[in-house]
């Protein structure tokens, strides 16, 4: 197959995460604006138009779309990695505080940070509850 014959990798037919149950098809029907404004978004998020559809069905009462709460999920993650590798640290510093009875002034940066990732999720947590 020559390359003018495939089709390029941004009209692939993309799919939704694999569904729990039977899988149930609805048609719906929009105007030719409302279908671009959704391939503008597809593009955009790189999401399925089902995906996008039912995200917006389904979690538009409480105003907190699936992407959003992915995106809240991805940072979660990067904090708690964060964190794990700050603790790492500060592990490293009393273990030399212990051993030399001397705070290093490196323990206070990384003290600081702790409170910057904590302060973090909790501005991220307080988020969510709104």
């Amino acid at each position: 197959m020559s390359e003018e014959q495939k089709s390029p990798r941004r009209f692939a037919r993309r799919r939704r995460a694999n569904i729990d149950g039977d899988t149930q098809y609805v048609r719906v029907s929009m105007s030719e604006f409302e279908r671009a404004q959704l391939k503008v978004l597809e593009e955009r998020t790189g999401r399925s138009p089902s995906e996008i559809l039912v995200s917006a069905a389904l979690y538009a009462e409480n105003s907190e779309s699936l992407a959003e709460r992915r995106a809240m999920a991805v940072e979660f993650i990067a904090a708690r990695r964060y964190l794990a590798a700050l603790s790492n640290n500060v592990n490293q510093l009393a273990r030399h505080a212990n051993a030399t009875d001397e705070f290093p002034e490196a323990a206070r940066t990384v003290l600081s940070r702790v409170r910057a990732v904590a302060d973090r999720i909790n501005t991220m947590l307080d988020s969510m509850v709104r």
